[in-house]
C-alpha cells in the first residue's frame, strides 16, 4: 500500500495530495523546460533598471513618510504623551 503524497509548508503544516495533484506538482518541479523559462526570465530582467532611480530607496522614503504621518496622528490624538 502506497502512502499518500504530502506537501510540508514552511510553517510545518502537512497537506496530503491526491495522486493527480502530486503528478502535476512533480511535473512543475522536475521539468527542465520550467527551469529554462525561469532562468531566461531572470536573465532578461537582470539589470533592467540599472542606472535609474532606486525603487528600493523610493519605497523606503515613502515608508518613512507614512511612519511620520502616523506618529503625528498619534500625537494629535493623545497630546504628545
Amino acid at each position: 500500500m502506497a502512502l499518500p503524497a504530502r506537501l510540508i509548508t514552511p510553517k510545518g503544516e502537512i497537506i496530503e495530495l491526491t495522486p493527480e495533484t502530486y503528478r502535476r506538482v512533480r511535473k512543475l518541479v522536475v521539468s527542465p523546460r520550467a527551469k529554462r523559462a525561469t532562468t531566461r526570465f531572470l536573465h532578461s530582467t537582470y539589470g533592467k533598471y540599472a542606472g535609474k532611480p532606486s525603487l528600493t530607496k523610493a519605497l523606503l522614503a515613502e515608508r518613512a513618510a507614512d511612519r511620520a504621518r502616523e506618529e503625528a496622528k498619534i500625537k494629535r490624538w493623545y497630546g504628545g504623551k
